[in-house]
Order: structure tokens, then C-alpha cells, then sequence
């Protein structure tokens, strides 16, 4: 009897390990379609949906424009999201992984990038690849993040934020207190 117990509890606990193991696959499946869905994958996997930046693309390319406020000119999404740099990243890298990217989630994309609005140089659009495999779009060789804080289009909460989080100006400038060129 106490064989056939154990052997009982052994079936039971590989089908509990199994169907934990199929929830997982399931969930992380639905989290790299959906990246690879859309344009681009701005929020970390614990955002909800409902929360998640919205980086609406122009038919096959992921589009970047500029918004015009207090702060001067800078780079949005298409929804209006704004977009930060981390004094911190090198040209070649970023150096925000882990809670940091929870706080700051990168822009990536799996498209082409392009980016309209006064003063922008589309020349100065790339991308770094991030250490788990997905492109972070750069502007100016500065890796684009959003911030958690801005709950709605045009808002810069992010800016200066640790001394080390700026706005990115449409000529590839870190916002920190200058203002890039007036419209004339």
C-alpha cells in the first residue's frame, strides 16, 4: 500500500509540475506574440495591457514624431508617449535591465523605424540589440525608453529624474535644462 501511495503522490505531483510547466510556455508565448505582433514593445511583462504604451505604427515601420511643450521639443510615439534617455547607456549598449527596465521600459521594435516633426533627423535613427535578444530603437546613438510615471500622452514626469533620465530633442539633443530650436 505504501507503494502504491507513492507512486499515486509521484503521478500527482508530475501532473501539477507539468501543467505548471504548460501555464508557463503558455504565458511567455503570449507574451513574445504580442511583441512580435505590434510594432514595438514598449512595457514590461508585468504592465497590463491596458497600461502598455501604445507605439501605433504607419503601415510596416514604427513611427517617432515630436511634441511641443513647457519643456521645448521632443520625441513621442505616435500616441503622444514620451520618450526618455538614460545619461548612463553607451552608444552601443544599455545599462537598464531588471527593476530599472520595470521603471523605464526600452522602445523596442521589429520593424523600421522613421520619425517625423520639426527638426528631426531620421539619419540619427538605429537600434542596440538589448541582452535578451530584442532591438532597443536609438535616436542620435541614445537607447529610447518610456517612463511608468507618464500616465498620459505629452507627459514628461521622467524628466531629470535621478539626475540621469532626459528628454530627447528632435536634433538628437538631451534635454536638460536647454531648449532645442524654437519653430520659425
Amino acid at each position: 500500500m505504501l507503494h502504491r501511495t507513492s507512486v499515486r503522490t509521484l503521478g500527482l505531483g508530475l501532473s501539477l509540475a507539468a501543467l505548471a510547466t504548460f501555464a508557463a510556455a503558455c504565458s511567455s508565448s503570449d507574451d513574445s506574440s504580442a511583441a512580435g505582433s505590434t510594432s514595438a514593445s514598449a512595457a514590461p511583462k508585468s504592465t497590463p495591457a491596458s497600461e502598455a504604451p501604445d507605439t501605433a505604427d504607419s503601415g510596416s515601420k514604427l513611427v517617432l514624431k515630436t511634441a511641443k511643450g513647457k519643456a521645448g521639443i521632443w520625441l513621442t510615439d505616435t500616441a503622444g508617449r514620451t520618450l526618455y534617455l538614460n545619461m548612463k547607456d553607451t552608444k552601443s549598449a544599455s545599462t537598464c535591465y531588471d527593476a530599472c527596465a520595470k521603471k523605464w521600459p526600452p522602445l523596442t521594435t521589429t520593424k523600421p523605424v522613421t520619425v517625423v516633426g520639426k527638426y528631426t533627423v531620421p539619419s540619427s535613427l538605429g537600434t542596440i540589440n538589448r541582452t535578451d535578444g530584442t532591438k532597443q530603437v536609438t535616436y542620435g546613438g541614445h537607447p529610447l525608453y518610456y517612463y511608468t510615471g507618464d500616465t498620459a500622452p505629452q507627459q514628461i514626469k521622467g524628466q531629470g529624474v535621478d539626475g540621469k533620465w532626459f528628454l530627447i530633442g528632435p536634433i538628437a539633443n538631451i534635454m536638460n535644462g536647454s531648449k532645442p530650436p524654437t519653430a520659425g
